[in-house]
């Protein structure tokens, strides 16, 4: 997306503490929500956040579906994600990766409903 010739390096720094900023504070606010059983509302905010993600991918399919760099891109020397071999590797690795934030989800919804009924 960005000319990374036209970035300094160090704006890797800001995205990566703010990437652990959301997922620490993602896992302590829902902690929260889940002890004062607000389960519903935990689940309006994933929603919103699996919407807000499906969005943001059908608006960037173009370029998630490229195996390229920026210039290759850019110049339209890019060739489909599928046509290399890492290609299918991204697939599966990027469904392992959602089905294992479900079962995390489901199971840390079947121990907030045993922690409650003690």
């Amino acid at each position: 997306m960005f000319d990374p010739r036209k970035l300094a390096t160090i704006m890797v720094l800001p995205l990566m503490v703010g990437h652990a900023v959301f997922v620490i504070g993602a896992w302590y606010a829902s902690s929260i929500l889940i002890r004062k059983g607000l389960q519903g509302a935990l689940l309006y905010v994933g929603a919103a956040l699996a919407l807000l993600l499906l969005v943001l991918v059908v608006v960037g399919i173009k370029r998630l579906s490229t195996a390229a760099d920026y210039y290759g891109y850019d110049t339209d020397a890019a060739v489909s994600l599928f046509k290399v071999k890492l290609g299918w590797a991204f697939a599966v690795s990027l469904l392992a990766l959602f089905g294992s934030a479900i079962y995390v989800a489901i199971e840390l919804g079947r121990d907030s409903r045993r922690v409650q009924a003690r």
